[in-house]
């Protein structure tokens, strides 16, 4: 490329505003440049092909357009990211920090988008920022894929123990030393008759067995519960913001939902379960709100004839 030198030996003002706006089309982040008190002052293509692709425009969110009033539209909309973004986009603006950084999720009807605006401090005559979304979607679903295998069972895909855990300790804790409250309930569930199953049928029989119950539960269960596989055939269900009638309901609902025969292997094999039911009390811990409800469960099995279990 050939630059243009001015009589002082510099290049000329015209190229190297070229320079840069070449320099700023090449990033494949979309960037925006911003003065000091936040007004869009040049973009580049991946930023203009970006608002087109989401419905925006030049006069949305072009050069001339106040990038602060943006997040602030936004966040009045109730976005709450945008109002994050816009106290780290002030902080930089002011000098206070060079730069700022925020996730978060941009979903479209086609994809679960995840992106990082970085704002970085613009030093110089001209002070501002320089304000970037970088694509993160590829990096944030293996984070996701990560986070669930790691919190969920990998057969059933229900909440392992330790995520179950902190759900329930979450549920109690927001109910503690507030009367007003609703309950929380909890159910423990125990397969009968499940060991039978993989001795005369097999392990791929029993693993139908733990999936055909996890459909059910999911089925029976109200939205807001949470459903566990605490291991081997224990599930558990949190259920909070519910009546002790409601408890009941519930529990009279799954028990009856898994004594239908589940069909393996061309066999009709009944799987039943004993379900024990727990209404926590304000104050009460998740390690004695999950014993009470097993001690539930084993009474409510040991009133049944013997070799259920």
């Amino acid at each position: 490329m050939v630059t243009t030198v001015e009589a002082t030996g510099g290049p000329s003002s015209s190229t190297s505003r070229q320079v840069a706006d070449a320099v700023l089309d090449a990033l494949p982040d979309a960037t925006a440049v911003l003065s000091a008190d936040g007004n869009i002052v040049a973009v580049n293509h991946a930023w203009r092909m970006f608002a087109l692709d989401n419905g925006g425009s030049a006069t949305t969110t072009g050069v001339g357009v106040n990038y602060l009033n943006v997040c602030e539209r936004a966040a009045a909309a109730g976005c709450s990211d945008a109002e994050l973004v816009s106290l780290g986009l002030r902080e930089v603006l002011d000098g206070k920090t060079v730069e700022s950084e925020h996730e978060y999720p941009c979903p479209s009807p086609a994809a679960g988008r995840w992106f990082l605006l970085r704002a970085t401090h613009l030093a110089g005559p001209r002070p501002g920022a320089l304000v970037a979304h970088v694509n993160i979607t590829r990096r944030k679903a293996a984070e996701l894929t990560l986070a669930h295998e790691a919190s969920h069972d990998p057969l059933t895909g229900l909440a392992n123990r330790t995520l179950f855990g902190k759900r329930l300790s979450a549920a109690l804790t927001a109910r503690r030393g507030r009367s007003s409250q609703p309950d929380v309930g909890l159910l423990f569930l125990d397969l009968d008759k499940f060991k039978p199953v993989n001795d005369n049928h097999g392990h791929s029989a029993g693993d139908e067995i733990l999936l055909t119950t996890a459909h059910r539960l999911r089925a029976a269960a109200r939205p807001q519960d949470t459903i566990g596989r605490l291991g081997g055939d224990e599930f558990a269900i949190i259920a909070p913001r519910i009546t002790r009638m409601g408890l009941e309901s519930l529990a009279a609902r799954i028990t009856a939902t898994l004594a239908e025969a589940h069909l393996i292997h061309g066999h009709s094999i009944q799987v039943p379960a004993s379900v024990g039911t727990h209404l926590a009390a304000p104050g009460e811990t998740a390690a004695s709100a999950l014993h009470h409800a097993d001690q539930a469960m084993y009474a409510n099995k040991a009133a049944r004839r013997p070799g259920d279990g």
